[in-house]
């Protein structure tokens, strides 16, 4: 089966889209597995939680509940809300805009942290884990001691400094013999997986991280970034913030 084109990729603020379903598989009562030629929805990945939303066709709703990426095929899960799904049936593609926009904020504000937390240890610390979105965001360091609260307010510092001064977030392709060129301040990249090219999202004079989550396009829309606490964590520290 083809890859599925991911449209979030090149513009995450597209909230509408024609697709055509390419195949369905039935779980149970109304639940299905469905596969699209082309998505706006980001499935579970990369400490980003899945888009929701909704498919609309001739006398088809499809509520999509969750996206599941199964080699470079993307499953949208979900419930027949009413009619019957076909293949090769056109439908329109409403992402709910609301949770997306909320996440696209918290996955920028964990790159802005990433910087902010590189400029209080002056090193670039690697990530263990990560979420950026409801109910918890947080980010896992690689550190040997826990913050105290004189680190976490100046995180937190450096973290507003960087959304209040609107710095351009922007989104590129790169290939595998240009990543170490083109990425910096970047955790890790010795982790990555081999591939023939590597998306990177980069915010403006702080870092350039490979990622293929969905993020804005200014760190002036993140607002206010709230680090809320630091636990610790079996390898280093738990960051927990909020927007």
């Amino acid at each position: 089966m083809k890859p599925t084109l991911r449209v979030y990729l090149e513009d995450p603020y597209v909230r509408e889209l024609s697709a055509t379903v390419i195949d369905y598989v039935h779980e149970k009562g109304d639940r299905y597995y469905v596969v699209l030629d082309r998505t706006i929805f980001h499935p579970r990945s990369g400490g980003q939680p899945s888009d929701t939303g909704v498919a609309m066709g001739h006398n088809l709703e499809f509520s999509v509940l969750k996206v599941l990426e199964i080699d470079n095929v993307l499953v949208h899960y979900g419930k027949v809300v009413k009619g019957a799904l076909e293949r090769e049936l056109p439908i329109k593609l409403l992402v709910n805009w609301d949770f997306r926009y909320l996440v696209m904020k918290l996955h920028t504000a964990g790159h802005i942290l990433d910087g902010a937390v590189m400029r209080v240890y002056g090193k670039v610390l690697n990530t263990l884990d990560a979420h950026h979105g409801p109910p918890e965001a947080y980010v896992v360091y690689d550190a040997g001691d826990v913050p105290g609260i004189d680190k976490l307010k100046l995180i937190e510092e450096y973290a507003n400094k960087i959304t209040q001064e609107s710095r351009p977030v922007k989104a590129y392709w790169v290939k595998r013999e240009e990543l170490p060129l083109r990425a910096y301040n970047a955790p890790n990249l010795q982790r990555l997986p081999v591939r023939d090219a590597y998306r990177i999202v980069e915010i403006e004079g702080i870092n350039a991280i490979p990622c293929t989550g969905t993020h804005v396009k200014d760190t002036s829309e993140v607002g206010r970034i709230k680090v809320l606490k630091a636990e610790p964590h079996s390898r280093g520290f738990k960051l927990v913030y909020s927007i």
